[in-house]
């Protein structure tokens, strides 16, 4: 996305990326990043033990404009009353909904808002001739909205990840496919330096996914190189002869690796440990090196 409107021709609807930027200054983020709660990818109960119940994204999986939609109006509504108002035609240009300037956008955009007004994520009311919209709290409860503290003595319902102005900017969001952004928010909402890759049946079941598609982002994202290998680690194993197995813990790249706390990156810098684990691993693949009596020549019988 340039960071000049295109050149606008009289009469014309202006593109895509133009009404996303128009949306994107609109809301004065300081930080360029929009804080999304960690109850949007997976369930948060408020008392000590850690809920592994599916968020309201995995209900958005199946229309990825109600998401942009959605990400699109948490960027937006950034205090105050947390509701935004904007013509039909803009919200359905920038979440790719319609490019229609006939009205039938609008019927399209109200669809859509329907479908999240259902999940509990937005509320609306008439403003004029429009229609005003606003963020609800991210887990689908209908609450209004506050804006999360993120501190370590309130509610997990409080915790959460930032998505960054990139993702409109560098055009992920048109360059990705939902798999690839459902696994991008689950990994983002981790808040880790480094994680596992998994996508068997318990992991899926926590976000409401299925193995296949949590693979298919996974392999979406390794492409992309948007997560890469960070370090190699042993874990016990119980189905292992050794009772213990090496696995890789990846990465996020940037723009998307802005999540994680003071805190939990101190706790995820390599260690010594870390590094002897990973020197030795690498050694261990490396081909034995001669013997010291094939590397050398034989020594030649002393001249008389």
């Amino acid at each position: 996305m340039t960071t000049e409107l295109t050149v606008l021709k009289r009469h014309s609807p202006v593109t895509r990326d133009d009404a996303i930027r128009m949306l994107l200054q609109q809301s004065r983020r300081a930080g360029r990043a929009v804080p999304i709660r960690r109850a949007f990818v997976q369930g948060a109960g408020s008392g000590p033990r850690i809920v592994t119940e599916p968020g309201p994204l995995h209900r958005l999986l199946r229309s990825g404009e109600r998401l942009e939609l959605l990400l699109l109006v948490h960027c937006v509504a950034s205090g105050g009353d947390w509701g935004v108002t904007a013509r039909s035609e803009t919200w359905a240009r920038a979440a790719g909904i319609s490019f229609a300037t006939d009205g039938t956008a609008s019927a399209a955009v109200s669809r859509h808002l329907a479908g999240l007004r259902e999940l509990g994520l937005v509320g609306t009311a008439s403003d004029g001739r429009m229609t005003r919209i606003f963020k609800l709290l991210e887990d689908g409860s209908g609450t209004p909205y506050t804006a999360p503290s993120g501190k370590a003595d309130r509610s997990r319902k409080d915790v959460y990840f930032k998505v960054p102005f990139e993702y409109w900017e560098q055009r992920f969001y048109e360059s990705l496919s939902v798999p690839a952004k459902a696994m991008l928010l689950i990994f983002m909402s981790l808040r880790s330096r480094s994680f596992a890759l998994r996508q068997d049946k318990k992991f899926a079941s926590w976000y409401g996914i299925s193995p296949s598609t949590a693979g298919r982002g996974i392999r979406e994202l390794e492409e992309k190189e948007l997560i890469y290998p960070f370090l190699s680690e042993q874990h016990l194993d119980g189905f292992a002869v050794l009772g213990q197995s090496t696995r890789e813990r990846w990465a996020l790249a940037a723009p998307f690796d802005l999540n994680k706390t003071d805190r939990e990156a101190a706790e995820t810098v390599w260690t010594v440990e870390d590094v002897a684990r990973t020197a030795a691993r690498f050694a261990a693949s490396l081909p034995a090196p001669p013997a010291a009596a094939e590397a050398a020549p034989a020594v030649a019988d002393a001249a008389p």
